[in-house]
């Protein structure tokens, strides 16, 4: 009877180790790699994984940016519709602790009523421009693996959402402290994995 139950304890400890170390790592990838809102002078408002401060690498990166516009209902739909305009889509490498990974630039410019999201390069050139209406929505999503000492990569996925609300407020702050670099909160982040 005390080899079965020792055979039991052996199994249940060869199994309950590993999936004790990828719930705990699970837990512990919540905070590495989220996603911040700067305003750098030079170049304009950038969305980014922050991983300067951060100490695992990251890779296999999958990045988007897209305005989604909510076109609410109406006759003919009984529910409200999202209108997607795609920014970017790309891949990377790698993602080393000290560097961000800017997931999208831009710039606000015109007048709170009559505002304007230029999507741009990392430089600041413009790439296109889009009317700020209340519905809109800048939204990041990415995914990467993150990288750590136990050999098990936890796959991280999430979506950074900023509200049209959001970018007008940060509009008014970058409007009243233009020389100066400034930090936002996304309105909301959803992890996924």
């Amino acid at each position: 009877m005390t080899e079965l139950v020792t055979q039991v304890l052996a199994l249940v400890a060869f199994f309950a180790f590993p999936a004790l170390q990828y719930v705990l790592l699970k837990r512990f990838s919540i905070r590495e790699g989220r996603p911040e809102l700067f305003y750098l002078p030079a170049y304009g408002f950038r969305l980014v994984v922050r991983n300067i401060p951060g100490k695992r690498s990251l890779s296999e990166i999958k990045y988007r940016a897209l305005l989604r516009e909510v076109v609410p209902a109406g006759d003919g739909a009984s529910v409200a519709t999202f209108h997607d305009t795609l920014l970017l889509q790309r891949e990377d490498f790698f993602l080393f602790p000290g560097f961000d990974q800017v997931l999208v630039s831009f710039k606000l410019i015109g007048k709170e009523s009559d505002l304007f999201f230029v999507h741009t390069d990392k430089l600041g050139a413009e790439i296109s421009r889009f009317p700020i209406a209340p519905s809109v929505s800048l939204i990041a999503d990415y995914s990467a693996s993150l990288k750590n000492l136990l050999n098990f990569d936890v796959k991280l996925a999430k979506r950074a959402e900023v509200n049209a609300e959001r970018l007008v407020e940060a509009f008014r702050a970058v409007k009243e402290t233009p020389d100066q670099e400034q930090q936002f909160l996304p309105t909301r982040v959803r992890d996924v994995g």
